[in-house]
């Protein structure tokens, strides 16, 4: 399948970022990934009665604990700013629904040739009123528990399920960060499928040097009879000499990349481009359960920030998926090394990932255009929607310098 954004059309994302948001919070197991859905790689080619309603929610109680807390997105450096591109207790909280394709950009506003007897959509219109209910889940404290999906904010929610504007205005709020907590999300979530199909299009290239088979080479290295495996390394003799080892792989690849070369590059259309990426330039994303215990069991007593406090570092949780954090199944889109943008034939499977080590200007995604509106109020409904619109841009250049650390 080609590169959907290796074009000027715009492209609804709301289906593969539902889906990496899915994996990424456990909702679905790790899934094979068309991230090219949303990928942009670089290119040679030039182109042109009120209860009813609200009965999620009891009349009265005696406390309402109102459950909300911001959340900051991962990946931050990922991101690209657009100079550069009672008696008894409930709990009320506000649950995830996903977004939606953008009505700006299909049929009837935008031109359709399969709506044969009407393509340019004359006549027709969106119906900005339809309902988008908040997910709300309520929980009762009194020895069982009461879940609701959804209800809507209607102007009269005050009469029945709040003692007062200020609880009102409390609900409000909640669900107002909720929404700030989604959008954030969502902003991570861009970064970390940008990320995922980054690794599994330099899997793909299959160039050496850019894949670092850290238990491969230490193995060689060391000339052990018997080599280490992906999980005998974890053992604690094994795993504090290793981890040393590995520090000073990192330091050499991190060297490494100040010098000018076009080594952990793609050159495309035979032209070596010679680049060097000094070590405040540097993104440094390591799996951090292998951190986490490097922290605890080798670097207390030997490490000295001397190597990642120059870099963009950061510990990565899980790649793709929460339930299997080391691994990604992606079928990534990348550039070819004759400038062209390829897909894969079928999804990356790789697990034991590391690592990956990149100039800053090889990964990134901005958002642009982003706007909120209010709907007029419905008279005959009694409410008004809320609707938040973001576009964004992403950008992969297989030309800048990185490589993946695989724990194999």
């Amino acid at each position: 399948m080609p590169n959907v954004n290796s074009n000027l059309v715009l492209y609804q994302a709301s289906t593969i970022l539902n889906s990496l948001v899915s994996q990424a919070t456990g909702k679905a197991v790790i899934t094979p990934t068309n991230a090219g859905e949303f990928v942009s790689v670089a290119q040679t080619a030039l182109l042109n009665g009120y209860e009813p309603i609200l009965n999620a929610m009891s009349q009265m109680w005696g406390k309402t604990i109102f459950s909300s807390r911001p959340y900051s997105a991962k990946f931050k450096g990922l991101e690209m700013s657009l100079d550069r591109w009672g008696n008894a207790t409930r709990k009320l909280a506000v649950a995830d629904k996903d977004v939606q394709d953008d009505q700006r950009f299909k049929y009837p506003v935008a031109y359709d040739a399969s709506q044969q007897a009407n393509p340019t959509g004359d006549g027709l219109s969106v119906d900005m009123f339809k309902l988008n209910k908040p997910d709300v889940l309520q929980t009762n404290f009194y020895g069982q528990s009461v879940y609701e999906n959804s209800y809507t904010i209607f102007r009269d929610n005050l009469d029945t399920a709040f003692r007062s504007p200020e609880e009102f205005m409390r609900f409000n709020t909640m669900v107002a960060q909720n929404r700030s907590d989604k959008l954030e999300q969502y902003r991570e979530t861009i970064a970390r499928g940008l990320l995922a199909n980054y690794i599994a299009s330099i899997i793909t290239e299959g160039q050496n040097t850019r894949v670092i088979h850290l238990l491969t080479e230490y193995n060689t290295e060391a000339g052990f009879a018997t080599p280490l495996t992906a999980q005998t390394v974890y053992q604690p003799g094994n795993f504090e000499p290793f981890m040393r080892w590995v520090y000073a792989r990192i330091a050499t690849i991190s060297r490494m990349m100040t010098e000018r070369s076009e080594l952990f590059q793609t050159v495309i259309n035979n032209k070596h481009v010679m680049r060097h990426t000094p070590a405040n330039k540097q993104k440094v994303y390591l799996y951090a359960k292998a951190m986490d215990q490097f922290g605890a069991m080798v670097a207390s007593n030997t490490y000295h920030d001397n190597l990642l406090k120059y870099t963009d570092f950061e510990g990565v949780s899980y790649w793709q998926s929460i339930e299997t954090p080391d691994s990604i199944s992606v079928v990534p889109t990348y550039t070819h090394t004759d400038g062209t943008v390829k897909t894969a034939v079928s999804e990356v499977e790789q697990a034991g990932i590391f690592g990956v080590i990149l100039d800053e200007e090889a990964l990134g995604f901005a958002q642009v255009n982003a706007w909120n509106a209010l709907t007029p109020f419905n008279t005959k409904g009694g409410y008004w929607n809320d609707d938040d619109h973001v576009n964004f841009r992403t950008l992969m250049d297989m030309t800048e310098k990185g490589c993946v650390l695989l724990l194999d």
